[in-house]
């Protein structure tokens, strides 16, 4: 091993050419000895993501947990140059979010007779537009829409709502182009919860959390807008997440820290902001992840604020 790496030369190169990723073949191929691969893995200066596919531990330490999936479907798609992402494992690729898929399961499309399971792993056969997209070496996933209307249908109308909120929100897309990827997909399962997600889509929303308290009200029978601007006396107070009817807020919080000087001053800010709404006669409720995990509690809120209002 070099003196600035943890790795023997040659699987240093590797993982530096693929951003921390390492392959058996690729080892192979650089004349790695099999027993040099294993003492580097038993090291701990590899970690084993699937059989033949290993990351830097560094690299692995490094990466945000909720970006870890992503890491795993690029160790997939190096392994084998000739597949595309798709599904969800699509939506990581595109950095888009994921919500109430297994991540343990990378889908993929290939050049196929007939689709395949094996543990973790679902290669699906490429359509004749995904398989022109694997002539480019830079695509590795199929288009947003497709990957988006896909997630849907397989991982049900919450998932595709969350993803296609994002997607659209960014302009990735569009809900003209998921309904076209929904006829060009040719679902045989699923097609009428990836039709009624596209239906839901709301290019307002900013983020999943906002999109998954906006059908948790929904659901119940709500009227719900998305970044509602509202005023007073004084003026501009600012864009709300969601109004509930005329009077109710709702405000969801995610991982929102006020450390630091900034911090303090953005949550006073909040404050003022939060003051000058109630005295304009609205009502505000907060929500948290852990709220969205039981949804008839946080209904029965917005629900007392509404009558009290």
């Amino acid at each position: 091993m070099n003196e600035l790496s943890d790795l023997p030369p040659p699987l240093d190169r590797i993982a530096a050419e693929h951003r921390g990723l390492v392959t058996r073949p690729l080892a192979l191929a650089a004349h790695v000895a099999p027993s040099v691969l294993d003492a580097t893995l038993r090291s701990g200066a590899l970690r084993r993501l699937r059989p033949g596919i290993y990351v830097r531990e560094a690299t692995w330490a490094a990466t945000a947990r909720h970006d870890r999936y992503a890491l795993e479907v690029r160790g997939v798609l190096l392994d084998h140059p000739r597949w595309l992402a798709s599904h969800h494992a699509a939506l990581a690729t595109h950095a888009l979010p994921l919500h109430g898929v297994d991540e343990d399961v990378v889908d993929v499309v290939a050049p196929v007779g007939t689709s395949k399971r094996r543990a973790g792993l679902h290669v699906h056969v490429a359509t004749p537009a995904q398989r022109r997209l694997a002539e480019d070496p830079l695509v590795r996933a199929v288009g947003v829409a497709d990957a988006c209307v896909l997630t849907a249908a397989a991982s049900g109308f919450e998932a595709g709502v969350v993803a296609m909120d994002a997607a659209v929100h960014r302009r990735l897309t569009s809900s003209a182009t998921l309904v076209a990827a929904l006829e060009d997909c040719r679902l045989r399962y699923g097609a009428g919860q990836a039709r009624a997600a596209i239906t839901a889509v709301d290019p307002a929303c900013e983020s999943p959390g906002e999109t998954r308290t906006r059908l948790i009200l929904r659901a119940a029978g709500l009227e719900v807008r998305s970044q509602v601007s509202l005023s007073d006396d004084e003026g501009f107070i600012g864009r709300v997440d969601l109004l509930v009817g005329d009077r109710v807020v709702v405000e969801f919080d995610g991982a929102v820290k006020y450390d630091g000087l900034d911090g303090r001053r953005a949550l006073m800010e909040e404050k003022r902001r939060e003051e000058r709404l109630r005295d304009a006669g609205f009502r505000v409720v907060r929500v948290t992840w852990s709220d969205l995990a039981r949804p008839a509690a946080l209904v029965a809120r917005v629900r007392s604020l509404l009558a009290a209002a």
